[in-house]
């Protein structure tokens, strides 16, 4: 194999390699942006649930103001009734708006219990949904750093063998390298072998004269059919 095609598969190995660290890189970023994106998941479906919780409290405050202020109504209403002041009919529509009051303030009464009861609950609840989310958050905090550290690792070896293949390529020819580079714009593998008489980039075979060219080596062969760099 002379020197320039040895030279350009130097080339090709490397940029192979480069390619497998672009990937691993690749899917080092993707399991970032997927934890990341469960991060910001489980921290809206938090603030949602607290938000309910707040709504709830909110509630709760306004049924038991609404049961004080009918409390003090109907205080209101009885101290007219006891002054005795009224005519018969309006102390009875006034006994009337007393009595539907206390029924009606009954009923708020049993609603801001019930509110008030599952605030609590809610409040218990929210405190476990808390503390857990800080455990699991802790634990996705290790992850996280664990990838960041894999992936400035990933960059600074990409960095490395990037700067190592600029100094393969100025060890192949200008216009061949020209050519392997305008070939790995269109394909991943622009440099494959001959085997039994075919390219195995297109997998077409190529004529005799063109294998036998390979197997001696001596220059750089291309196939006859995609333009692929042939090599034995």
């Amino acid at each position: 194999m002379n020197k320039e095609l040895e030279a350009l598969l130097a080339l090709h190995a490397q940029d192979a390699r480069l390619r497998s660290l672009e990937g691993k890189l690749d899917r080092l970023l993707a399991q970032k942006k997927q934890l990341e994106e469960t991060i910001a998941s489980e921290e809206r479906e938090l603030a949602a649930r607290r938000e309910a919780l707040e709504e709830l409290r909110r509630r709760s405050r306004e049924r038991a103001a609404e049961v004080d202020d009918l409390d003090t109504q109907i205080r209101k209403y009885q101290h007219q009734l006891d002054e005795g002041l009224l005519s018969f009919k309006e102390m009875e529509a006034l006994r009337e708006k007393v009595q539907s009051s206390r029924a009606r303030m009954e009923s708020l009464e049993e609603e801001a219990i019930a509110l008030l009861e599952e605030v609590e609950r809610e409040e218990a609840a929210m405190e476990e949904r808390e503390a857990a989310f800080r455990r699991w958050q802790a634990r996705v905090a290790e992850e996280l750093a664990e990838l960041e550290r894999a992936i400035a690792a990933q960059r600074q070896e990409l960095e490395a063998e990037r700067s190592k293949r600029e100094t393969l390529a100025l060890q192949v020819d200008g216009a061949l390298r020209e050519q392997y580079e305008r070939l790995l714009r269109e394909y991943e593998n622009p440099v494959v072998p001959l085997r039994e008489g075919r390219c195995t980039g297109c997998r077409l075979q190529v004529s005799e004269i063109t294998v036998e060219r390979v197997r001696e080596g001596r220059e750089v062969v291309t196939c006859e059919n995609c333009l692929r760099i042939l090599y034995a």
